[in-house]
């Protein structure tokens, strides 16, 4: 496993900390970091969020490369993180570069150009997933390498990214010293980490979970109205979010949370953003500006905020529904309170949160998901300080902290725990009941020639708890998207439990009435009809009648998809005008492309990959 070494000064290390970045000195794990760096040794960095994990690589990058020793690539998750840390330390006098998708034609040329000479280039797991990427990566002369949030190598971790399994290749094709970054890994996480990277001896840099000045609650709640009076009241008792200084992030499980509490918020009287992968990319800019800004006192978003963002006054961390795990729930809490005075992190849990998260789960098989779901679980229910369950976690051994509500008011939890217990065993007994009940419910021979019939209106064989909600009537978004609600026969068996159907369509399936269709996901039909044959996805389709045909029907139906993806107009991709330019300079390349009047570097950059290989297969088949 992972071996350590002192923490002894170095003077080199100290001036470019106050030259360049103005502290008078190292902390001193920070310090053991920048050692083994220096030293060519591998490095795994654990510090809390706000601990200064981005020195530990910044200062042995800048040294080496006034060295004449290469620059440092630093490997990021996120764009608009690299891109801050980039602008912060070109602000600082350091030529820093990054390399990602999101930049256009020329914004990219200058960032290669400006990479020969770079001090630290960042760029993101997915670019370095290309055996070309990371061959051009290596030719610039790689002197180190730095993976922030490094637990997303993990599958153990709370956001396994698959693409950062890549940088094993980037390793053996390197043979630079690694230094792995992040603010939570259980030791599992560690290991895998080290085993993942091929690291060498690794110096492990480990500073406690611990945060004093952090005070950790965890409050049960019933019902979402509970939710956002419980979080009114935290807001008003951190004294944020009416005008005053300092700010509140609540974090939510779902968008539709996430935009419903952020409109209860604003009703009453608090100044709210809301944020998630569901606005737009302008949308989510302002909200996240207007946050930084202080024109907003209060964020309310789902987890794709929050990575990176560093702001000093936090006073309010809350969770309005339990996140996926105990790591994820300490790094979002972490970003409370990082310019030292208190601040607060608080959980509302409830049992409905149990079922979120695992349809947020899905098909999520990796080891770490079903782990940590069950060590955020102790920490709700749990009757010990919150930090000693914390550091326990992550194999630690803390001290209790003396001010979360376990430490100030034990009493007054348990009462609380034992409630929300009972609560949870009397809805489980009453569900049960439920169940046996419905399942009681006889299906007579009318019910069921009402079930061969709903079946025989099928355009396609559909799910036995798809068909059963179609005949009670609902409108869930799977029914509709089935089109099942146009069936002639939508709730004909409205009077009937949704598991009674289930349980006659299941019978009529063992007696040949109807047939099981379908492998991986077994469908219902009829028995005696045959399906017909779905559409091959990788044939090209027919032209569209209509407006478009042949190629320009094509273009005009990924248009209109994209533009629904990026939740934009389908002429913001390219309008009418544009994209008859383009079928007919039928280009080949980027440049040719690019030339096309009506594209441009900025398009080009976004979708020209993909119009290119259109064109192409549009070509190949004529």
């Amino acid at each position: 496993m992972a071996g350590r070494i002192g923490t002894v000064g170095d003077e080199g290390a100290g001036a470019v900390l106050r030259e360049v970045f103005g502290h008078p000195s190292l902390r001193p794990e920070q310090a053991t970091a920048v050692q083994a760096s220096l030293a060519g040794r591998d490095a795994i960095v654990l510090l809390p969020t706000g601990g200064g994990k981005s020195v530990c690589y910044q200062v042995p990058a800048i040294l080496r490369a006034r060295s004449g020793g290469g620059a440092t690539l630093v490997v990021s998750p996120l764009i608009a993180l690299m891109e801050d840390q980039v602008e912060a330390l070109r602000a600082k006098g350091v030529l820093a570069v990054a390399l990602h998708s999101q930049k256009d034609a020329e914004g990219m040329a200058a960032a290669k150009a400006e990479s020969a000479h770079a001090t630290l280039i960042y760029t993101s797991p997915e670019r370095l997933q290309r055996p070309a990427a990371r061959k051009a990566i290596a030719a610039l002369g790689i002197g180190a390498v730095a993976i922030d949030e490094a637990h997303c190598i993990s599958q153990w971790g709370h956001d396994f990214r698959p693409a950062f399994l890549a940088l094993g290749a980037l390793r053996k094709e390197l043979g630079v010293p690694f230094m792995a970054l992040t603010a939570t890994a259980t030791p599992k996480v560690v290991a895998e980490i080290e085993a993942a990277l091929g690291l060498i001896n690794p110096v492990l840099v480990r500073v406690g979970s611990a945060r004093p000045n952090l005070t950790f609650a965890v409050e049960h709640v019933q019902g979402e109205h509970a939710r956002t009076d419980r979080a009114a009241a935290w807001l008003d008792k951190a004294g944020v979010g009416r005008g005053q200084p300092g700010r509140a992030v609540l974090y939510a499980a779902t968008r539709k949370r996430a935009t419903q509490a952020a409109n209860d918020l604003k009703k009453r009287g608090f100044q709210v953003e809301h944020y998630h992968a569901g606005r737009t990319d302008s949308a989510r800019a302002n909200a996240q500006r207007r946050f930084t800004d202080g024109a907003r006192g209060v964020m309310v978003a789902t987890n794709a905020f929050g990575m990176g963002i560093d702001l000093p006054d936090v006073r309010l961390v809350l969770h309005l529904q339990a996140p996926g795990s105990l790591e994820a729930y300490v790094q979002e809490a972490g970003r409370a309170g990082r310019d030292g005075l208190p601040a607060s992190c608080v959980l509302l849990y409830a049992h409905s949160d149990a079922a979120t998260q695992a349809r947020l789960r899905g098909d999520d098989k990796t080891p770490g998901a079903e782990a940590g779901w069950k060590a955020l679980q102790d920490y709700a229910f749990g009757d010990t300080c919150r930090q000693v369950t914390i550091g326990a976690h992550f194999g630690e051994q803390n001290t209790p902290c003396g001010v979360c509500d376990v430490c100030t008011d034990a009493v007054r939890v348990s009462g609380q725990v034992d409630d929300a217990r009972t609560i949870a065993v009397d809805r489980r007994r009453a569900r049960q009941d439920k169940l046996a009940a419905d399942s009681a419910v006889v299906v007579d021979p009318a019910h069921e020639a009402q079930i061969l019939a709903f079946v025989g209106a099928l355009k396609r064989p559909a799910g036995a708890k798809l068909v059963a909600q179609g005949l009670r009537g609902s409108r869930a978004k799977p029914v509709l998207r089935r089109g099942l609600a146009s069936n002639p026969h939508h709730g004909a068996l409205s009077e009937l439990p949704e598991v009674a159907i289930v349980d006659a369509i299941k019978a009529m399936l063992g007696d040949g009435r109807l047939a099981r269709k379908g492998k991986k996901y077994p469908t219902v039909w009829l028995a005696d009809r045959a399906v017909r044959p779905a559409r091959d996805p990788s044939a090209p389709k027919a032209p569209r009648r209509g407006r478009y045909a042949g190629l320009a029907a094509v273009l005009a139906d990924w248009r209109r998809k994209e533009a629904r993806k990026r939740r934009i107009k389908p002429y913001q991709i390219f309008d009418n005008k544009t994209m008859t330019a383009v079928i007919a300079a039928a280009p080949r390349t980027l440049a040719a492309l690019e030339a096309v009047p009506g594209m441009g570097p900025a398009r080009v950059a976004k979708y020209g990959e993909t119009l290119l290989d259109m064109l192409a297969r549009a070509k190949d088949s004529v």
